[in-house]
């Protein structure tokens, strides 16, 4: 039984060394074809994560000669190939440049260069892309070292997405927004390590030859060398694998017992984020729905401290819009929206309705924030009769302009005073030159 388990599972019988390390060795080179092949689907990458396509960024993934020289790295330093290694990485920092080069140059010309999803989701690894990265570099040295051809690799080449993190780099680079492309390149080198462990860890377990010298003194040094760029090459993966599953605890953690909690009182989120100030961890929840008391806010923390998160403290952060709703404005305006929103801003309004006033230099700093074309917002209070002998107030704003503005801007200038305000309308009037 033993046996025929062994048989079923067997790796090495049908494995081809020489097959393996041309196929490898001959991708590694970025030249002629190779070189336009890179560029296109660079570019292609960059299109579909500007529209917020996954079919082009499917595409790209398909056509990027990213894989060869990853694998050549895991390949080189599993068979004692110092010629390879050097290839490899050389030709490897080489896509990477050219890929953020054209990236970048596609980001700084596009009349689009809004964050999308898309991008959203490939500006940080999550375990999962860590397994998907070790399991896709285990199929594609897999397939690569077989006798006969196998359908695996463009599989692998879309599991183990190379090219949209690289070019998700490249947008942060174009708009200087590094956390971006700290986080996007993150998830490129994840991957790329991973896939060379995934391919070191198969080339052993076939056991390859290894290079041979015809000197053993410097067979032996090389054997040292290389035994020392293995331990390199697994000591950042480990790393990897222990903070990205540590902040997946962590995130599991604010899950059960900040999420949960809020969505049990009947609000909907809308994001939440960590926001690191000193010592102290704000879980800052984005949310919908009715005000949360400060029992449950209290209640939030001491479970925190509880659980060994006394790190950790809990900020509502309430929208007067549906997901549906904060999902059709820009991301500029949304993400100007996230920023300026705090808890003690609206406690202030809040007072300050009772007296029919607002504070509008407040409300004119983060309006100029988000809308480069306003120059002056002038802002109040108009009491008009409801509904059973009742009086309503509604806001009313005035507003000044640098340049002409389209219907778009002005629809976009009344959603965030909608949702700043918290009202479901106001009055918006221009107030001409």
């Amino acid at each position: 039984m033993r046996k025929y388990i062994r048989d079923i599972l067997s790796l090495r019988e049908t494995s081809d060394f020489e097959k393996t390390r041309s196929t490898i060795s001959n991708g590694v080179t970025l030249r002629g074809y190779n070189l336009w092949i890179l560029l296109c689907s660079s570019i292609l990458a960059s299109i579909g994560l500007d529209t917020n396509s996954a079919a082009i960024i499917i595409g790209a993934m398909l056509i990027s000669p990213l894989m060869s020289p990853i694998l050549g790295v895991g390949l080189s330093v599993a068979i004692h190939d110092k010629q390879l290694l050097i290839r490899s990485l050389r030709n490897l920092a080489l896509a990477v440049v050219i890929s953020l080069f054209a990236s970048v140059l596609y980001f700084i010309l596009t009349p689009l260069g809004q964050l999308t999803s898309e991008e959203q989701a490939r500006t940080f690894p999550t375990l999962l892309d860590v397994l998907v990265a070790l399991f896709g570099g285990i199929a594609g040295i897999v397939s690569i070292s077989r006798h006969d051809q196998t359908n695996a690799i463009p599989g692998v080449a879309i599991a183990t997405a190379l090219m949209p993190p690289l070019c998700t780099a490249g947008f942060g680079l174009a708009t200087m927004q590094w956390n971006y492309f700290l986080g996007a390149f993150y998830l490129f080198f994840i991957n790329a390590v991973f896939i060379s462990l995934a391919t070191y860890l198969i080339v052993k377990y076939l056991h390859f030859p290894e290079k041979e010298f015809v000197n053993k003194k410097l067979q032996r040094r090389y054997s040292y060398w290389f035994t020392a760029i293995s331990i390199i090459v697994l000591a950042p993966s480990v790393y990897f694998l222990y903070t990205v599953y540590q902040k997946e605890k962590v995130k599991r953690e604010i899950s059960d017992l900040v999420i949960t909690p809020i969505k049990k009182q009947g609000n909907e989120i809308l994001k939440w984020e960590v926001d690191a100030k000193d010592t102290v961890n704000f879980i800052k929840v984005y949310h919908s729905g009715k005000p949360l008391n400060d029992s449950i806010k209290k209640a939030i923390d001491s479970t925190l401290e509880s659980h060994h998160m006394a790190k950790y403290h809990f900020q509502s952060m309430r929208v007067n819009m549906t997901k549906e709703e904060v999902n059709a404005l820009s991301a500029d305006v949304s993400r100007q929206m996230f920023q300026q929103l705090q808890l003690q801003n609206l406690d202030r309004e809040s007072n300050l309705h009772e007296n029919d006033t607002l504070s509008y230099l407040q409300l004119s700093k983060e309006a100029a924030a988000a809308f480069h074309f306003i120059d002056t917002l002038y802002n109040g209070w108009i009491t008009v009769p409801g509904s059973l002998k009742k009086m309503d107030t509604i806001p009313v704003v005035f507003y000044k302009t640098k340049k002409a503005i389209t219907k778009t801007q002005s629809k976009q200038l009344y959603d965030f005073l909608v949702i700043r305000l918290l009202k479901d309308t106001l009055l918006l009037s221009e107030i001409k030159r």
